[in-house]
Order: structure tokens, then sequence, then C-alpha cells
């Protein structure tokens, strides 16, 4: 697999890695026909992540499938996410200092390559071993979810800023009135110590798509919502949510 990451592309391919990196410990590429898959997974195997950049992302993207293993239909690897953070530790003077970034899988060494082509002919080179591994695939159809709603990062952004940093999970209720955040605390915590109870209400108008076919309540953990809102509030980009009921 070889495939060549424009300039202005290094700022959303590095955001994606930090991102992975605040939900699993291990980055799961994917070499695909039609690009490349980043995939993570938390300890606990509640919560996955993927980001897949598409062909047209890069300059040039080779999938490198003729030397996939026999029955395998793509080229895929783990590496440990904590060495290819590293990589793209200074984002900020990446964007500024780099052309571009060829990204190889080294078959022979079994060594994932970074080499970034930066101005006045400076040229930086990363070698991070990989493990061959299985596909990591989550199983869900969200065509078939009945409750989709689209919402400008930053008010996102801005809602979960109104809980505090320690707060583990937050519920999500759903109906056609509208959506309400909020976190479920005993009266009094374990040690004595009184918890603030954090309830935010978000009114159809406040989404870009709004579309709740069944009442739902779901709660979930904050730590990866914090994760995605990090890249997508970067990017400015819009964030989707499509969910059934509890566990769906």
């Amino acid at each position: 697999m070889k495939c060549t990451i424009p300039g202005r592309g290094i700022r959303a391919f590095g955001k994606a890695i930090h991102c992975l990196a605040k939900i699993g410990d291990e980055l799961y590429i994917e070499a695909l026909q039609n690009g490349l898959a980043l995939k993570t997974v938390n300890n606990a195997r509640s919560a996955y992540a993927c980001f897949l950049f598409q062909r047209g992302f890069f300059h040039s993207y080779s999938d490198g499938r003729e030397k996939a293993k026999d029955g395998e239909e793509s080229l895929k690897c783990r590496i440990t996410i904590k060495s290819c953070v590293s990589v793209f530790k200074a984002l900020s003077t990446l964007e500024k200092t780099v052309d571009h970034c060829r990204l190889q899988l080294d078959l022979q060494e079994n060594k994932l390559v970074f080499v970034f082509h930066c101005k006045h002919g400076i040229t930086k080179t990363h070698n991070l071993g990989f493990q061959e591994c299985e596909a990591l695939q989550a199983v869900f159809t969200k065509e078939l979810c009945p409750n989709h709603i689209s919402v400008p990062a930053k008010v996102l952004s801005e809602v979960v800023t109104n809980f505090p940093n320690s707060l583990e999970e937050v519920t999500l209720l759903a109906q056609p009135e509208g959506v309400q955040l909020k976190n479920y605390v005993e009266e009094d915590s374990i040690d004595g110590t009184r918890v603030p109870f954090t309830e935010i209400s978000l009114a159809p108008a406040e989404f870009d798509d709004y579309q709740i076919g069944v009442d739902a309540s779901v709660t979930f953990c904050l730590k990866e919502l914090r994760a995605v809102l990090l890249f997508t509030d970067a990017i400015n980009h819009n964030l989707s949510l499509r969910f059934e009921t509890a566990g769906k």
C-alpha cells in the first residue's frame, strides 16, 4: 500500500489519529479499494470508531491488494496508537512546513513508513513497526435507525462543556418535541459529597436535520463523544447521530 497525503490534508489526517487515540490503544489500518480506513475500539469494546479517507483525499493512492494473502481482499495491520500520535504530535508546525507526506506499508520489514517532504528540501522519515491482524469491523446498519439528528459540532461542543470533566456518562432523551442531555446521579455520592445534576434541552430548530421516529433514551460515555467533537469542531463539520434504543 502506498499513498501520498497533500499538505492541505495533513491537519485532517492528524486530527483523526488524535481523535482515535482518545478512544483506543491500538490503531487498525486497512487499505481498501475505495480508500484508507483508520479504526480503533476501546478496551471495553463498547465504542468503535472509523475514519475512511477516500481515494480523492490523496494525491495518489494504491491499495496494494495484489500483495494481500490468499483469501484476503485487502492489506491490513495494527500498530500502537501512541507511536502514530508521536508522528503527528506538532500538527500546527506540520501544516506550515510539510508539502506532502508519503505513507507506505513495507511488508518485508513489517514497517509502516511516514515520509514528510518539507519546505527547503527537508525530509523526515518515521518507521513504525506493525503486526498483522484480522479486519476490525463493527456490525451495524445506520440506514435502519429510525432516529437521525444532525447538529453543528460547535453547538454540541458548547453543550458538553456544561458537564464536569469527571462525568463518565450522559443520557440523551430524544422525542419529537426536542432533545434532552442529562446526567443521572444518586442524591449523595459514595464519599458523601453531593454531585451536581445537569440537564440541557435543545429544540428541533437547533438542528440542521431532526427526524425522531421512536422515542429513545440512550446512555453513553462522554469520553468518546468529546474525542469525536475535537475532530468535527476542528474541521468545522456537522455531527450526525443515528440511533434506536439503548444498545442499538
